[in-house]
């Protein structure tokens, strides 16, 4: 049996969906994130009126389906996608491993930690080379989410196991532990004798 794939099945990572349905997977492009402008004091007084800023960012959910479906949570959990070009330019000068052959090998083979790589698409609507950024999440209330997802047309979802990855991805990066020792010493230990 030939389980060679073709360049467009390889591609085809994604689904179309609109409505104010949400899956893990989904991308919502240039939705606003808010956030509180200026320091807060502490403790808070009942004056305070913050200020509040909105930026715009592309974002996936990495909430689990079963908990939106079924009403387990009331705000969304998000990881910003950045364009790779764009990811390369702004770390590039502090990072110059991530213009090379051997980082993109890494991300391909999902040897870096903090970063999950999404496969662009062509056709309408499009996304460029990109990566989940696992450093940047993001919480929203899921009924704004909802509504802005259904104001936002056609878009795209992750197909399975592409979604799956992507959770196993967040899930390795979640669960790293730093060992709180040095285990080099092992390394002396020599070969040992049948």
């Amino acid at each position: 049996m030939d389980f060679r794939v073709t360049a467009m099945e390889a591609a085809d990572w994604y689904e179309l969906t609109n409505g104010a349905s949400l899956q893990q997977g989904d991308l919502l492009m240039q939705c606003p994130i808010f956030s509180v402008v200026g320091n807060i004091p502490f403790p808070i007084p009942d004056s305070f009126e913050p200020t509040i800023d909105a930026r715009f960012f592309d974002i996936i959910t990495m909430t689990q389906s079963c908990d939106l479906e079924n009403d387990k949570i009331e705000e969304v959990l998000f990881a910003q996608v950045i364009a790779w070009p764009d990811a390369v330019h702004a770390g590039g000068d502090a990072n110059p491993a991530l213009r090379s052959r051997e980082f993109r090998r890494a991300l391909i083979a999902g040897n870096i930690p903090s970063l999950s790589l999404l496969h662009n698409r062509i056709a309408f609507p499009t996304i460029a080379w990109s990566v989940v950024d696992f450093h940047r999440l993001f919480t929203l209330p899921k009924s704004f989410v909802r509504t802005f997802a259904d104001l936002a047309g056609p878009r795209l979802r992750l197909r399975s196991p592409y979604r799956e990855h992507l959770a196993q991805a967040f899930a390795r990066y979640f669960m790293r532990v730093g060992l709180p020792h040095d285990a080099k010493a092992f390394e002396q230990e020599g070969k040992i004798e049948n």
